[in-house]
């Protein structure tokens, strides 16, 4: 019934349009097939929603995620095609992560980079196609680290020589993105990541942050751990003012070279037992999880690269496995990391795309695991 109306009146207007062009002697620089394309376009996007395949989740039950990494400005056909194609793997919600900068380690103003992040504008695009999809949306800004390793430092390790100018700069930024979130309709705001040596001494700071989000936005707020502290989250005052605790959960899973599921689920209850009763008491959301598809990485799943070490894409698909069913009964989403827009589809990379790991996917994210194309 949509498609119909559509095509009716996307007909109306072309015969209208040409009646007017001949009375007026009006010419068409455009010819006449790409016209038609142009026309047609809301009918090819109501066509490629309309064949969405059935989810196991909706997003409320379970954010079944995908991190998205963004620099730079987003082709958005080519965030289109991925959407779509994250979407027909099981995948209801998003991450859109994008970087922000600080000119080093003790650096007290955060910024924004014309180059390197999206405009707001451009998120909001972003946003607008997830929606298409019925995706739901995270908004994550991350400080980006490329400046501190010349130092041997990376995000977690900044120590600004003014904090109060520091967070004053941060806020403001955070602050921006929060009325993105609002007024797109973001399902959730995620407000720092990985601040290790920001968390516990500046926790004033977080709640005035968290307050002064809360007056500009009305979405979920969470803040993501890096794997090495999430034995402070119950000790920190702000994390009670979050909706949820994120989690960037790249613990070193210590199993030989072609370990099994069963190998990797074990492994995964042992590192994990003792955080348990420490996150009882949470909504937990695993922010950040995944490896490079290698012999092995499973015991540094943190690196991004993995010189000299055995191409394996099976490995990364039987990680997702165990990793899927260690923490599904425990957290309220997981969102696997990454695909990076405008990445050369040659490159070796973390994304689970056209890998065997997109079977694991469907299996447990479709509505019916046999629907594979």
């Amino acid at each position: 019934m949509l498609k119909s109306k559509l095509i009716m009146c996307i007909l109306i207007v072309i015969i209208f349009l040409s009646i007017i062009c001949m009375e007026k002697e009006v010419f068409l620089v455009m010819p006449k097939s790409e016209l038609l394309e142009v026309a047609l376009l809301p009918i090819i996007e109501v066509e490629r929603v309309d064949k969405m395949v059935p989810l196991k989740y909706t997003s409320h039950e379970f954010e079944a995620g995908m991190n998205i990494l963004i620099y730079g400005h987003p082709d958005l056909n080519e965030v289109r095609d991925t959407f779509e194609d994250l979407r027909n793997l099981g995948i209801n919600s998003v991450s859109l992560n994008f970087p922000l900068y600080q000119s080093d380690w003790q650096a007290n103003q955060v910024t924004t980079s014309p180059e390197y992040t999206p405009t707001v504008e451009e998120l909001y695009d972003v946003i607008v196609i997830a929606q298409e999809y019925d995706l739901g949306v995270m908004i994550r800004p991350i400080l980006d680290e490329q400046v501190f390793m010349a130092d041997g430092l990376w995000r977690g390790q900044i120590k600004p020589s003014d904090p109060d100018s520091w967070f004053d700069s941060y806020q403001s930024i955070i602050i921006t993105y929060a009325q993105l979130a609002e007024s797109s309709k973001a399902e959730s705001l995620n407000i720092g990541t990985e601040f290790n040596s920001m968390q516990s001494r500046y926790q004033d700071r977080w709640i005035e942050l968290i307050e002064s989000v809360r007056q500009v936005y009305h979405g979920k707020l969470l803040y993501s751990f890096n794997y090495d502290t999430v034995l402070e989250i119950p000790s920190l005052e702000f994390v009670k003012h979050l909706d949820q605790v994120g989690i960037d959960a790249y613990f070193p899973l210590n199993v030989p070279d072609h370990a099994s599921v069963d190998m990797l689920t074990e492994e995964w209850h042992r590192q994990i037992v003792q955080l348990k009763e420490a996150l009882s008491d949470y909504p937990i959301v695993i922010t950040e999880v995944g490896i490079l598809p290698y012999e092995g990485v499973y015991r540094t799943p943190y690196v991004w690269s993995f010189p000299n070490g055995n191409y394996d894409p099976q490995t990364q698909a039987i990680y997702y496995e165990a990793t899927y069913n260690v923490w599904k009964p425990l957290v309220e989403g997981i969102y696997w990391w990454v695909v990076t827009l405008g990445q050369d589809p040659n490159e070796t990379s973390f994304s689970p795309l056209n890998l065997p790991t997109e079977d694991v996917l469907k299996k447990y994210f479709l509505k019916y695991s046999k629907v594979i194309e």
